[in-house]
């Protein structure tokens, strides 16, 4: 199975590539991103992937600036993390663009009233920070490494914050015009992010054969006991507020979350997402690395289905249509390559990193 993997990983990257070269060539015709659906699982994966970087971050400056012994030696895994999200997200965008060099544009142009604008220049400095905290944790230079820890907690709740204010400033769309919805974003970042983590140090144990001690990884699960409730509480708020006022066209997205087209993404969201994983993680399982692993994979998928919610069903109910027309988006074979070749392409950095870097400060031996 191990020797198989590259190959498999560059089989789907080959499919992914082949993709987008039909995209580029047909444009955005071949997905399944029409009128008014403008956006769709590029977005969504953009998004998810900003988030998934969070924990990445918020590990490494944990164990830099609390000085906690146990989560050192894999802080390097947790910055490279958040790096490799970071690449995959700014790809998403990428293939969301019929005309990719037109995202030079957000440059030559900026519009500084344009949250945009905001998020690509914060994400730039974001990715900075990223790599130099990478940087002078292998150089060993603890000085400059808190500085840069330090400087990546406000950077990460803004770059986060701007994030969801594309959506939260928005509002010609229905569910998205909210001020709940920046903490929201934050909290499933971080549980997003400590789920990724957690399942690429699972993946280096078994794959990679790093020899890391599990106590490490069900030290980091335990974090999902105050990061779960914290999200399930800002979803609850977050619905409250749009079926207590029972506004027509918000009540039509919370329909279709609760019993409509995407109750089923709606309630493997909440159930699998996070009540489940919550239930294991505050149990006997989740002392062990197999109920750790369970908890962190549910809530990754948990997550990108939350992104689902938040970003598509606003789209078939849209103030300025007409609503007697029946607006859907599927994505498309082009679409769900490209997002198999996204991930494939994480695994194998990921891969390469472990191989030619020493992401483990102690070797990986506890």
């Amino acid at each position: 199975m191990k020797k198989m993997l590259i190959p498999l990983l560059i089989l789907v990257m080959a499919l992914a590539f082949f993709a987008w070269a039909h995209q580029l060539k047909q444009g955005l015709a071949v997905t399944g991103m029409n009128k008014p659906a403008f956006w769709g699982i590029y977005i969504v994966t953009f998004v998810f992937f900003i988030g998934a970087s969070a924990g990445g971050i918020a590990i490494a400056a944990l164990s830099h600036l609390a000085g906690i012994e146990k989560f050192k030696p894999i802080s390097r895994v947790a910055e490279i993390v958040a790096i490799i999200s970071l690449v995959l997200a700014m790809l998403g965008i990428m293939f969301d663009l019929g005309r990719p060099d037109r995202l030079l544009h957000l440059f030559i142009y900026p519009q500084a009233s344009s949250p945009l604008t905001w998020d690509v220049f914060v994400i730039t400095i974001y990715f900075v920070l990223c790599a130099a905290m990478l940087f002078f944790s292998i150089r060993g230079n603890k000085k400059m490494l808190k500085v840069f820890a330090y400087a990546s907690i406000p950077a990460f709740v803004l770059v986060h914050s701007i994030t969801a204010w594309i959506f939260g400033l928005m509002k010609s769309q229905p569910g998205w015009h909210t001020s709940i919805l920046a903490p929201l974003f934050i909290s499933s970042a971080l549980v997003s992010g400590l789920a990724l983590v957690i399942l690429a140090l699972i993946f280096a144990k078994s794959y990679l054969s790093v020899n890391l001690g599990e106590d490490v990884i069900v030290g980091l699960g335990r974090f999902f006991k105050v990061l779960l409730p914290v999200l399930l509480y800002f979803l609850v708020c977050e619905f409250l507020t749009i079926a207590y006022p029972g506004i027509p066209k918000d009540m039509d997205v919370l329909k279709e979350l609760l019993t409509g087209r995407f109750a089923s993404v709606f309630w493997f969201d909440m159930i699998l997402g996070i009540i489940f994983p919550l239930l294991i993680i505050i149990s006997g399982a989740g002392s062990t690395i197999k109920g750790v692993g369970i908890t962190s994979l549910l809530s990754f998928l948990g997550v990108f289905a939350e992104r689902v919610n938040i970003i598509l069903p606003s789209f078939y109910h849209p103030y300025l249509m007409n609503d007697r027309i029946p607006y859907a988006y599927s994505p498309t074979w082009v679409e769900y390559s490209l997002i198999a070749g996204l991930i494939a392409f994480g695994i194998t950095l990921f891969v390469f990193a472990s191989k030619f870097m020493p992401i483990f400060e102690d070797g990986g031996k506890r």
